[in-house]
């Protein structure tokens, strides 16, 4: 990552700290949305998750690749306009193969234990976004582009 490193150990922070997030996909000429859990590479370039195959997301996400990923910390409470951190990752989403041993799965699953089942089913697919670009929002104006290329 090519910044400063307190932004990038406050992004890996808030990366970590979060367990859900919101996937924007495309739906024909319509953005769509939906709440997911997910898990990150140290570098923040590659973030995981698992859908079931017959999501409105995962088509979507066969039809168009690319795709919006926001987290943030916020706590609904005025403070937010100060300290609050949000921070939108854009990229491309592949599905990966599902594999116990590898790094990425391994992340997941011990952030999201609850989810083992079901991202061994049958009916899931275990899916990675190549991030390209996060832009970070502070103290409510304060927009930072960071570019992983």
């Amino acid at each position: 990552m090519k910044t400063g490193s307190s932004l990038e150990d406050r992004l890996q922070k808030l990366f970590r700290s979060q367990k859900l997030g919101v996937l924007a996909t495309q739906q024909k000429e319509n953005p769509y949305t939906n709440l997911i859990a997910f898990a990150c590479s140290d570098d923040l370039r590659q973030i995981v998750f698992a859908t079931a195959k017959t999501t409105r997301k995962y088509e979507n996400m066969i039809s168009n690749s690319s795709v919006s990923f926001f987290i943030d910390n916020r706590s609904n409470k005025a403070a937010d306009f100060r300290k609050a951190m949000g921070a939108t990752a854009v990229g491309s989403v592949r599905q990966i193969r599902k594999n116990k041993n590898s790094t990425m799965m391994k992340r997941y699953l011990q952030k999201h234990p609850q989810l083992a089942s079901f991202l061994v089913s049958r009916s899931c697919a275990f899916l990675c976004i190549d991030v390209k670009s996060i832009y970070v929002v502070e103290r409510f104006q304060n927009v930072i582009e960071v570019h992983l290329d």
